[in-house]
């Protein structure tokens, strides 16, 4: 599974019937500082680069996959912005801030989709997965009406055999 997890979102409907939407970002900057030689080797490296066989991190693993990652129940350094906006997706009103939060949950996307389809789920993460997926509905609808291209490619993976350097066959992302 994902060990670098750099954001996460959360929605929860306000008392007026607007929502609160919030997309939380890790926040490198606290522990890369700007013009330092670890900063310099990540503008040259510019983002990780996963291949078949190993992933190429653009900083330190620590950092990548524990004190900047997202992960859950651990308190950690975010840029945020949360938006309040209607249920017809228009912002009313939006915030940019310096957060701390605590991520109380990391899935996969078979797990997202379980708790958008099992509608008898009714905590609070499976609520906000469902309110996210039913605007995200709305604004691809809008962007279709508005002329948007739509492209569609299957996601694939590599399978590799023990003892082997390149894959022996390629499989599809199943959901």
């Amino acid at each position: 599974g994902c060990t670098d997890i750099d954001d996460t979102l959360h929605a929860k409907e306000l008392p007026n019937g607007n929502y609160e939407l919030g997309d939380h970002i890790a926040d490198v900057s606290h522990f890369v500082k700007e013009g330092t030689r670890l900063d310099k080797e990540a503008m040259k490296r510019g983002n990780s680069v996963y291949l078949v066989d190993r992933r190429i991190d653009m900083l330190p693993s620590k950092l990548s996959t524990d004190i900047c990652s997202l992960v859950e129940k651990k308190p950690r350094l975010t840029f945020s912005v949360i938006w309040e906006i209607t249920p017809d997706v228009r912002v009313v009103h939006t915030k940019f801030a310096k957060t701390v939060i605590q991520s109380v949950a990391a899935m996969t996307y078979a797990q997202a989709q379980a708790r958008v389809d099992d509608k008898s789920l009714q905590d609070p993460i499976s609520k906000s997965v469902r309110i996210l997926n039913d605007l995200a509905k709305i604004l691809r609808a809008r962007r279709i009406e508005a002329g948007a291209l739509t492209l569609a490619s299957p996601e694939v993976k590599f399978v590799k055999q023990e003892g082997l350097a390149d894959p022996v066959d390629l499989e599809l992302y199943q959901l």
